[in-house]
């Protein structure tokens, strides 16, 4: 059943994560999205949540800054509408609901904290759309802070699923506690991906892995030395998995602080991205995917496709 739903011609999407808050204002003509603004802040919501079970003051108070920073665009872009999704760290603290109101309050923005299934859903989506032409199956791959999903589908529909607890804030918590990391903080990180990969999906006929997501851009943005993000450089970049595993080499040996250093690095992406670099390279590992192709166009693309009704899939 097609949407009667009239949107405005400037829109926007937020994508709440656990360690980046992202930001897409776009113009919307004819089911097409043209992105204006992309803008990506690590905010790290999600910090301290696995020991304590809650987001602390200072996080939530970085979190509400930079959504009052983002609807300050979305004023000078004259947007008029505004969509905010929240996925597994607002899912997972207990004092979620607080932050929620204080958004509501201060920033008049109302956000929808999603499930493990919508996220799936919607990163899938901005994918397919992205990739309308592939007519074998697509495995999407979207390594957050607090979670990862994996969706295999063809054309626009999804065949299988699953959200599993590995994020590259929530890992690099759990077992990454030196600097430089020791190699049993290493192994025992890496026995537990491996454990939960057992549950992702299979494909028995051919298909193109493609990754979403802040790590993913981080690593095809490290590999290619860039000095600053590049969406036009790094959306449909091929990364392959000996130069992801030569990457991984690379951030064991060095101390955060020298990894600052490294061209096309973060500074505050520096201490996950060898948890959200392991999470990819063993999913490739134990899917046989000799390369991997970057997208830029996760959640943040899927929430506007939907919300413009023009998708009746999901």
């Amino acid at each position: 059943m097609e949407s009667d739903l009239t949107f405005p011609e400037k829109v926007a999407s937020i994508d709440i994560g656990t360690n980046t808050i992202l930001l897409l204002i776009a113009k919307v003509e004819r089911g097409k999205i043209s992105p204006l603004l992309e803008v990506e802040t690590v905010a790290r919501l999600g910090e301290g949540l696995q020991k304590n079970g809650a987001f602390s003051e200072e996080a939530m108070d970085r979190g509400l800054k930079t959504l009052g920073q983002y609807k300050k665009h979305c004023q000078e872009w004259e947007v008029q509408k505004i969509f905010a999704a929240g996925t597994s760290a607002l899912r997972e603290a207990k004092n979620s609901e607080h932050f929620l109101k204080l958004a509501k309050e201060k920033l008049d923005l109302s956000i929808e904290v999603i499930s493990g299934e919508k996220e799936a859903q919607l990163s899938f989506l901005g994918v397919a759309k992205d990739l309308q032409g592939v007519k074998h199956p697509i495995l999407v791959v979207d390594v957050g802070g607090g979670s990862t999903e994996f969706i295999l589908g063809k054309g626009d529909q999804i065949h299988q699923w699953i959200s599993l607890p590995l994020g590259s804030v929530r890992f690099t918590e759990e077992f990454l506690h030196a600097d430089p990391v020791k190699e049993e903080e290493w192994k025992e990180m890496k026995k537990k991906i491996q454990e939960l990969l057992v549950r992702i999906p299979y494909s028995y006929e051919p298909f193109t892995m493609v990754a979403v997501g802040g790590t993913a851009t981080t690593l095809a943005s490290v590999e290619q030395g860039l000095k600053e993000f590049i969406p036009e450089k790094i959306h449909h970049f091929l990364l392959e998995k000996e130069a992801l595993k030569n990457q991984l080499f690379l951030y064991q040996s060095k101390t955060i602080d020298e990894r600052k250093k490294i061209l096309g690095l973060p500074i505050s992406r520096a201490d996950v991205i060898l948890a959200g670099g392991a999470i990819l390279y063993l999913a490739m590992e134990k899917l046989k995917c000799p390369v991997v192709l970057i997208s830029c166009h996760g959640l943040r693309y899927g929430l506007l496709n939907l919300k413009m009704g023009t998708h009746t899939n999901y």
